[in-house]
């Protein structure tokens, strides 16, 4: 890529409009295949490289429109986006070039997601930013597919072989991508650990509110949590269950995100220490979470909800290594043993024989 791009029949390319752009694309997705032809020689190997003989490739309408938007890739980064993933998805073009502009859209894509992420402001005493952190999360997401692509495209065995010899530094941009691809995991998983304490805090004052009530007391008995919430931009009535349960899918959110590098195809990634730690934490918050889900769903009085959290928070360490630490796991016991008590409290006072049913089986699947 470092190689001069020859003089472009596109005219203002790097001027053109988004419409323009996505025109030109579809001329020059035809001219492709037209060229592939002439591109793919009888008898040549299977496996041609564009580091081998630069300017076999550079006539090619998308090698040039990618070559002159390159330049300009921090300023026009759309229509630079639309380029290099036009040329990526070229199957006449070397893999090696392909890959190369995978890596680099990905890394653009990972720029405009921190961008964003900086624009990002969440005050546990303050309203939750849904709008920013929905654009956040939605761009980090692409910019983590784009770097999984880049790396299975790049990390190829087969391309590998082939590339080294005419650029030794590929093994180093193959280990470039990895790194910058776990850094946009964490910022992912960053972006989750502040929904979990954000939706958590509001759902402790939300407890706060429904033990006064349950107590008979008064708002102004819990009238720090009302303010609190209020400030929240939610309502004093919120119920706590309903927050827990955003927190506990978070949770979940984030354990499936962080064992989403598997899909890369690359061990290193999967096996990173920081990474594994993230889904060490991210399954202690799940565990506690649950467990006060349950509590929520069992003063409630919905103990079938109880049950299936309380159950879900005994396993949650069961899915891998776990941070929980020892106090975590007693308090996931009491939990446990007081909606245990409840089932069985409900199974001494069933009116009917359908209703000692169902509590007999709450009971023995928690026991």
């Amino acid at each position: 890529l470092k190689q001069v791009f020859g003089p472009s029949p596109i005219t203002c390319a790097c001027r053109a409009t988004m419409p323009g752009i996505h025109m030109t694309i579809r001329l020059l997705r035809r001219s492709s295949r037209s060229l592939s032809a002439h591109l793919w020689e009888p008898g040549s190997r299977s496996l041609a490289t564009y580091a081998e003989n630069p300017a076999r490739w550079q006539a090619d309408p998308c090698v040039q429109m990618y070559g002159q938007l390159l330049a300009v890739r921090d300023v026009q980064q759309d229509a630079f986006l639309v380029a290099a993933e036009t040329l990526r998805t070229q199957a006449n073009l070397p893999l090696d070039l392909r890959a190369s502009a995978s890596r680099t859209r990905a890394s653009v894509l990972f720029q405009k997601a921190a961008k964003i992420f900086e624009t990002l402001q969440v005050s546990l005493d303050g309203p939750w930013p849904g709008e920013v952190f929905a654009e956040t999360m939605q761009a980090t997401t692409v910019a983590c597919g784009a770097y999984a692509d880049a790396l299975a495209e790049s990390a190829n065995p087969e391309l590998c072989k082939e590339v080294e010899p005419h650029c030794p530094d590929w093994p180093a941009a193959v280990t470039a991508t990895r790194e910058a691809y776990l850094e946009v995991l964490k910022l992912r998983a960053e972006l989750r650990f502040r929904q979990i304490r954000w939706h958590s805090q509001q759902a402790e004052h939300a407890r706060v509110i429904s033990e006064a009530a349950r107590r008979g007391g008064t708002r102004n008995d819990a009238s720090q949590a009302v303010d609190a919430l209020q400030a929240a931009g939610l309502l004093p009535t919120t119920q706590e269950q309903e927050l827990w349960q955003i927190a506990a899918d978070a949770c979940d959110r984030l354990i499936e995100e962080c064992t989403q590098a598997e899909l890369a195809g690359s061990p290193e990634v999967d096996a990173d220490p920081a990474l594994v730690a993230l889904c060490s934490r991210g399954r202690a918050l799940q565990a506690l979470t649950l467990k006060d889900l349950a509590v929520a769903n069992a003063m409630a009085h919905e103990l079938e909800a109880a049950v299936e959290n309380i159950l879900r928070a005994l396993r949650a360490h069961e899915g891998g290594p776990s941070m929980l630490s020892q106090s975590g796991v007693e308090q996931i016991r009491a939990a446990a043993a007081g909606v245990l008590e409840l089932c069985g409290r409900d199974l001494r006072t069933a009116e009917t024989k359908a209703a000692g049913l169902t509590a007999s089986t709450r009971a023995t699947e928690l026991a």
